[in-house]
């Protein structure tokens, strides 16, 4: 039976859910490195790697609320793993309690606490990984008849940490420690590659995947500690945009702004739903204010431009605020932008009074005002220009279909 595919597609699924997957000889579970069965989580007990049945698919719980699935790939010597997650939270007290009824020293709390909150809690979406496990056991043994569900407790992880070498061990979630700080780095930067090139689909799907797996909980406040990665993402995401060549014009305004609402937000969803919107919001930033490609002189006409729409921003005034000849840089922009300084110009001033006609109830000759044309007949014809009808007639457009 050919199941290859399966396996390799569900592989690949539960590593973006942050769930480990392990094709092992389970014969052979006891010569894995006691280091490498600890990161890995793999402290089933040896006795049930070596019995597993044919057609039977088992879940399985440890004794600090971890889970795993473990079965026999039918046909081959090999047997898949997946896991361990977490369908709970697991406090510091559990631990404490588990260590004492295991008779295991309290030194291995710290190296516990580590593991468990690096752990993937699936706890929304347990009956999803369920139908997920039987749906590939359906695939592989041919139908849900086909193969059986047999659940096992794991006892003997306080006798298998006893005989082991403890040192290797913990050199094992050292090293595990290592990988998943590694890991975290490496997601950030990926994460900050993809702002700064303002790739929005990609940087959410990055933001997904690492959200969840570097939430170390620093503090004793959940909450806290989610707004306190929230902190650092701001800061990460800021630094992407500039490297996007975003002004800080415009940075410090979008950090600022989200800094305060995410101190704001109640709940650590809430909180964690600041994330995606943290990366939307630079994206688009990205997409609308880089000035990656332009050349120096360009930059500074665009900043001047977008800091201040009530300036004159005539061609003679830029030529004059830059110091350079007026017919050269009407051509340099040109070239650049692909449009005239004035059309430039008249396009954000639009842009602006759009967005005023939809934000706000301000009298149309007011908005023309704020948008630097307070000629209003000027800013009516321009508008109707650019977007093909007058302030007046796109504001009641908006109110028909609010």
């Amino acid at each position: 039976m050919d199941y290859e595919r399966d396996i390799a597609f569900f592989c690949r699924l539960m590593q973006k859910y942050g769930i480990q997957t392990l094709r092992f000889d389970p014969q052979k579970a006891a010569e894995l490195d006691a280091g490498l069965r600890h990161s890995l989580g793999l402290v089933l007990d040896e006795d049930v790697l070596k019995i597993l049945k044919d057609n039977t698919l088992y879940f399985v719980q440890d004794v600090f609320l971890c889970r795993y699935n473990v079965f026999k790939l039918p046909g081959k010597s090999e047997a898949l793993v997946i896991g361990p997650y977490l369908t709970q939270d697991v406090s510091e007290y559990q631990l404490m309690s588990i260590l004492e009824k295991n008779n295991l020293p309290m030194s291995l709390l710290p190296v516990l606490i580590k593991q468990t909150q690096t752990l993937m809690h699936i706890m929304a979406s347990d009956a999803m990984l369920l139908g997920l496990i039987n749906t590939l056991g359906e695939g592989i043994w041919g139908s849900m008849d086909a193969f059986r569900i047999e659940h096992v407790q794991s006892r003997k992880l306080g006798e298998y940490i006893r005989e082991a070498d403890r040192e290797q061990i913990e050199k094992g979630v050292e090293m595990a420690n290592i990988e998943i700080m590694e890991a975290r780095y490496e997601g950030e930067r990926k994460l900050m590659h993809a702002v700064s090139h303002g790739m929005l689909h990609q940087a959410q799907m990055i933001m997904s995947h690492i959200s969840d797996a570097v939430l170390e909980q620093r503090t004793a406040d959940p909450l806290r500690n989610a707004k306190n990665y929230g902190i650092v993402c701001n800061t990460l995401l800021r630094k992407a945009v500039e490297e996007g060549g975003v002004h800080p014009l415009h940075i410090d305004k979008l950090s600022d702004t989200l800094a305060r609402q995410l101190e704001k937000q109640q709940t650590i969803e809430e909180v964690m739903g600041m994330y995606g919107k943290m990366v939307h919001k630079y994206c688009l930033l990205v997409k609308n204010h880089s000035m990656h490609g332009y050349s120096q002189l360009v930059q500074r006409v665009i900043l001047r431009v977008e800091a201040d729409l009530t300036a004159d921003l005539s061609l003679a005034a830029h030529a004059q605020h830059l110091n350079v000849n007026a017919s050269y840089l009407s051509t340099l922009f040109k070239k650049e932008m692909g449009v005239t300084l004035t059309e430039y110009v008249n396009r954000q001033r639009v842009e602006h009074g759009i967005f005023l006609l939809n934000a706000t109830d301000l009298l149309i000759q007011t908005i023309a005002q704020y948008c630097g044309m307070p000629d209003v007949n000027y800013f009516t014809k321009t508008f109707k220009k650019v977007t093909g009808k007058t302030p007046s007639e796109y504001r009641n457009g908006v109110l028909q279909r609010s």
